[in-house]
């Protein structure tokens, strides 16, 4: 292992080589797709080790981060992501039914052993939660019900369209509502529009975190300025703006209110005023998204019930 290591002239230790060749075996001893839920999980832990800055000629870069003081109760951990690097592979193709992988129709009549793809270079602020006090949080009766409301909404479209049900995951809900928040601040923030930033959610039993980045194929991906919010101060004032400022909405009461609204009405609190991002920037379609989840709801006092409903009281106070 050590002569790996050293013919790879410092970009891989021996402890790195080691974890990837038993990540690989463990791949191999199981099926021979790599499913998705397998590989955002090792993109997660991939984060979360980090990657120093030593080599001028690494694609990922990922650095640690103080925690946010005022944040730190609920977030574990702040990645400044100088350096990523994405491929996007087209592998076939759907018109009528979007997301749904069996009904994807292939690229060719033959198989290939290749597939169409481009590689861009971005960079980005990776975040991780408390996985124990959202699940905590999510047993909480205010966040089943709103589970329920959209479990409702996601099986009746299921039926209609023929998929299977849905799981709803109220904790990535509560998550992918934050991505959108934190998306919409550091356009303003950061200096890039909202469209040349994307997300990447990873929550399951075990892990619970997000990934904001920008990877373009233009100047737009590498001009620094989304890393550099990763930085303790700047991150903890483009989130408690970012909170403050879409705990209202322009359409309020109807937006707060709302029990289905967009797409499908597969939305609860979410509108254009708030917390919609372009469609590029997301990966669900801007389905599944609640506001209420992180500010409770000004009916049945239901103000505290929010993930953040402690901080936008604390803040708007002062």
């Amino acid at each position: 292992m050590a002569k790996i290591a050293d013919s790879s002239n410092g970009r891989f230790t021996v402890e790195q080589i080691v974890i990837e060749i038993e990540r690989r075996r463990g791949e191999e001893r199981e099926d021979d797709d790599l499913s998705e839920a397998r590989l955002r999980s090792g993109e997660y832990r991939a984060l979360i080790d980090g990657r120093p800055d030593d080599d001028p000629d690494a694609d990922f870069v990922c650095l640690p981060r103080d925690v946010p003081a005022v944040f730190d109760d609920l977030i574990t951990d702040v990645r400044k992501v100088t350096r990523l690097r994405e491929v996007r592979a087209l592998y076939g193709f759907t018109r009528l039914d979007g997301g749904v992988e069996s009904n994807l129709c292939a690229l060719s009549a033959t198989r290939k052993n290749w597939l169409p793809a481009i590689q861009v270079i971005g960079e980005g602020i990776f975040i991780a939660f408390d996985r124990q006090r959202l699940e905590n949080w999510a047993n909480r009766p205010f966040a089943r019900e709103r589970a329920r409301m959209l479990k409702v909404v996601a099986d009746r479209n299921a039926a209609e369209y023929g998929h299977p049900p849905k799981h709803i995951d109220i904790v990535e809900v509560a998550l992918h509502t934050l991505a959108h928040i934190i998306i919409d601040q550091l356009s303003l923030d950061a200096g890039y529009p909202a469209a040349a930033l994307r997300e990447r959610l990873y929550v399951d039993d075990d892990m619970a975190g997000l990934l904001i980045y920008t990877a373009s194929s233009d100047s737009a991906g590498s001009l620094g300025g989304v890393a550099a919010m990763a930085e303790t101060d700047q991150l903890g004032n483009a989130l408690g703006e970012g909170l403050v400022r879409l705990s209202w909405c322009s359409s309020d009461p109807v937006c707060i209110e709302s029990r289905g609204s967009g797409s499908d009405a597969l939305n609860l609190a979410a509108c254009h005023a708030c917390v919609l991002v372009p469609e590029t920037s997301c990966e669900k379609n801007n389905s599944f998204l609640d506001r209420a989840l992180l500010f409770g709801t000004r009916d049945g006092g239901n103000e505290s019930e929010g993930i953040f409903s402690e901080f936008v009281a604390n803040a708007i106070g002062a």
